[in-house]
């Protein structure tokens, strides 16, 4: 929360609350005052990171995001085993089953049925993002040189991840190859900055960008940003473009297609 109050005040923004004493509310009200600005999309991508991950609690703590003093959830026992937890409980409250033992057996036994479950979602989360990662990889293998938009959804010193719009498939810039200029990275803007140029690539901006590389074994697909692609290649024929052509290749002298060739065939044979 500290490090988002402190992001959102590079835009002279705030939360409006001292960081014990944030409310739903207070969230509420910033992305009313951000709604339409250009830095709508980088605040609301760090504050969804900067809340709490989900986990299961005996407790009832409430709903930071939903602002619910009571808060449970339940689908489909067949899912998680959580929402059976939470079936059973209620099934034995409808039927006034839950005697005085059994809720102490519960009291004692929910905490770890809270923490065993929390960390088996998460591994299970890890496992689907693994195996979704692999398929988004597969699936961009034949498709290297092609260019997209996307939207910058992490800056690092070593770069910055792009999700693509069309496809919503996120990859790395590698900040190697942003040649154009040395770029140093902002922690507390979430952004990196050229320092002769002074241009910038932050969090949340719309970039346009071309795929090229797609690694199968490490699940990882390189993208290069076009602007900058396109600047250090005019770069890289600008010189070449100046250079003095050989004598050979001057205007003034004509030479038959495949004559140096010829000559060069003759002084091996010699």
């Amino acid at each position: 929360m500290a490090k988002f109050e402190e992001f959102v005040s590079t835009f002279d923004l705030s939360l409006g609350a001292p960081l014990a004493a944030l409310r739903p509310r207070h969230f509420q009200k910033l992305i009313e005052r951000i709604a339409g600005r250009p830095e709508e999309k980088p605040i609301a991508f760090l504050m969804l990171r900067t809340m709490q991950k989900a986990r299961y609690s005996p407790q009832n703590s409430g709903h930071f995001g939903l602002a619910a003093p009571s808060y449970t959830h339940f689908t489909s026992p067949i899912r998680r085993y959580p929402d059976l937890v939470v079936h059973r409980s209620l099934r034995a409250a409808r039927h006034k089953l839950l005697t005085e033992e059994q809720r102490e057996a519960a009291t004692e036994d929910l905490p770890d049925v809270a923490r065993h479950t929390s960390e088996m979602e998460r591994r299970a989360d890890d496992a689907e993002r693994e195996l979704l990662q692999w398929k988004k990889v597969k699936f961009m293998a034949d498709k290297v040189g092609e260019e997209y938009e996307g939207y910058v959804t992490g800056v690092a010193a070593f770069g910055l991840f792009v999700e693509l719009i069309e496809h919503y498939v996120e990859g790395l810039v590698h900040v190697s190859t942003m040649a154009d200029d040395y770029y140093r990275f902002i922690d507390v803007a979430h952004m990196l900055r050229g320092e002769n140029t002074q241009k910038t690539y932050r969090l949340g901006d719309k970039v346009k960008v071309q795929v090229t590389r797609v690694n199968m074994d490490a699940r990882q697909i390189d993208l290069g940003l076009v602007d900058i692609l396109e600047r250090v290649r005019e770069g890289e024929r600008g010189p070449r473009r100046s250079k003095a052509r050989p004598k050979s290749e001057r205007p003034g002298k004509k030479i038959r297609p495949g004559r140096r060739e010829r000559e060069m065939r003759k002084g091996k044979r010699r």
